[in-house]
């Protein structure tokens, strides 16, 4: 492929997975970690206010490097917020990712990057969560810079090289500390790899090749300094993004201290406890009910088992050939280090799913170099679209938040939109508007994610359990999770009229409506001119 073609290709993929991942943006409700994560944006923006939390939350670079969308996009509150602005920050850093491919430089041939752009731009899980505002787009960012950057400082140990390899460390850190996971089965993948080709190597020249074993131990030596530059890098980004940008000096320390509570909450796991083989058997193949589709990804793992194969079994002094066999590696010991932890999410899946996606590239140039019929190729490579657009359009448009999805997990309910509907409809009706008073009467884990839908209900009040509330007057609206409404009196809850809502499957909530306002709102929608068809 000519360098000029390459580029246009480029581009033109680049403008597809943007515009698929644009696209619709605000259609899922938002999840409760979503919501959870931009009310700590939105302290920040409003307030400028910021602290790491070592017992939750992860890591500060989403609510910092939320800022400049925010502000380009005319919030400066957290009522201003929406969730186009908040998604839209995810959905770059999915982007980047299919830009970082160009970092790669000689090591992929254009032809591999151009369709592991494809893969990675059209991949369904990788999109479904690129439009999620959670850590874990902006992780396998930073984590695929730092791999690529490892690479080239191991192969150039330079202070430029040097520099970009802790600035991707430090970010990577600052976002989530499991970032470790990465950190050492990069490491590990590197010194694999080396190991590999020395004993390959070893094997065919004999006394040359102890030649250059010498040769590599004095590069080992003069890469010294620079990479204590690359530590100190790491350690001041790392520091700048902990510390608030120096107003919480301890926050760093903390980060440290926090890994033991990750790393107990990791192996206790919880409801969130899952088999080592929970993530394949979401890629691999999933069938919900009568009317659920097929999901699967089978055609892209087998094209990534047949890449790294070729990788393995190419495997020279050519760095080109070697930089294939170390993300082969760090895919698959990234992969088996995170099925081994009994602690799960799907999102987790992302950042070893996108090293598959890259090694499935690699395969698919290959195959098609197999492939001496041109139309044959089309057709190849046409099915293959076709697949993986059908299940993008299943998964993040028709299936968007139902249980048949293997990745929707605890998915706020399509349901649950219909009582936010009718609080705002309320309100209307209300002589106070959003001024009127609510009562949120429900666990944490039932609240959320309320406090978005309700963030410009100037006073909306939260409590935990009904024993904290003596009386549900005088609030106009008063919302229940189903276990606290059980604890109130009868008597008192003939004042409201009562609805049941779903926030989660299996999850109800009570929306209770005084009694007068129902009235009015009964009223005024009875007089309301009937909708044309």
């Amino acid at each position: 492929m000519k360098k000029k073609t390459f580029g246009y290709v480029f581009v033109l993929i680049l403008i597809i997975g943007l515009v698929v991942r644009l696209y619709r943006l605000d259609l899922r409700p938002m999840h409760h970690d979503e919501a959870n994560q931009a009310y700590k944006f939105g302290q920040l923006l409003e307030k400028g206010e910021y602290r790491y939390d070592p017992a939750d939350h992860h890591g500060p670079t989403l609510y910092y490097l939320s800022l400049p969308f925010a502000w380009l996009s005319g919030q400066h509150t957290y009522a201003e917020l929406t969730e186009r602005t908040l998604r839209g920050v995810t959905v770059f850093f999915g982007v980047l990712v299919l830009f970082l491919l160009l970092s790669a430089g000689k090591y992929l041939g254009n032809p591999e990057k151009s369709w592991a752009a494809v893969f990675l731009a059209l991949s369904a899980p990788v999109i479904y969560f690129n439009r999620f505002y959670i850590q874990e787009s902006l992780f396998v960012a930073f984590g695929l810079a730092f791999v690529f950057c490892l690479w080239r400082f191991a192969r150039k140990p330079g202070y430029p090289e040097a520099a970009w390899l802790g600035l991707t460390a430090g970010l990577l850190y600052a976002t989530k500390e499991t970032s470790l996971i990465v950190l050492g089965a990069s490491v590990l993948a590197l010194m694999l790899g080396w190991f590999l080709t020395w004993l390959k190597d070893r094997r065919r020249r004999g006394d040359k090749a102890r030649g250059r074993d010498k040769e590599s131990l004095a590069a080992a030596t003069r890469a010294f300094l620079p990479f204590l530059t690359a530590v100190l890098t790491f350690l001041a980004v790392s520091f700048g993004f902990y510390s608030s940008f120096l107003k919480y000096p301890q926050g760093l320390v903390d980060s440290f201290r926090a890994l033991s509570g990750y790393t107990q909450k990791a192996l206790e796991a919880g409801w969130h406890r899952h088999g080592f083989w929970y993530y394949f058997s979401l890629l691999f193949f999933h069938k919900g009910g009568s009317q659920s589709p097929i999901f699967s990804e089978i055609p892209f793992l087998l094209l990534a088992l047949y890449g790294a194969i070729l990788s393995f079994a190419r495997m020279s002094r050519k760095p080109a050939e070697n930089f294939k066999v170390f993300l082969a590696l760090f895919s698959l010991i990234t992969a088996l280090a995170y099925s081994a932890i009994p602690y799960k999410t799907p999102w987790n899946l992302l950042i070893f799913y996108a090293c598959f996606l890259i090694l499935a590239g690699i395969g698919f140039t290959q195959l098609l170099n197999l492939v001496k019929i041109r139309q044959a190729r089309i057709i190849l490579a046409g099915v293959l679209l076709l697949w993986t657009g059908w299940q993008a359009y299943v998964v993040n448009i028709y299936f968007h938040s139902y249980p048949d999805n293997p990745y929707v997990y605890a998915q706020t309910s399509p349901d649950f939109m219909r009582l936010v509907t009718r609080v705002e409809e309320l309100s209307q009706v209300s002589k106070e508007g959003r001024d009127l008073l609510v009562r949120v009467i429900a666990p944490p884990e039932e609240t959320w994610p309320l406090p978005w839908y309700l963030r410009k209900f100037t006073r909306a009040g939260y409590w935990t359990a009904s024993e904290q509330v003596e009386k549900l007057e005088p609030a106009e609206i008063v919302i229940l999770s189903a276990g606290e409404a059980g604890k109130r009196t009868e008597s008192e809850l003939k004042a409201y009229f009562s609805q049941y809502f779903s926030l989660r499957p299996d999850v109800l909530m009570v929306l209770a409506v005084r009694e007068d306002l129902w009235e009015n709102y009964r009223l005024r929608k009875s007089s309301s001119p009937p909708v044309k068809q």
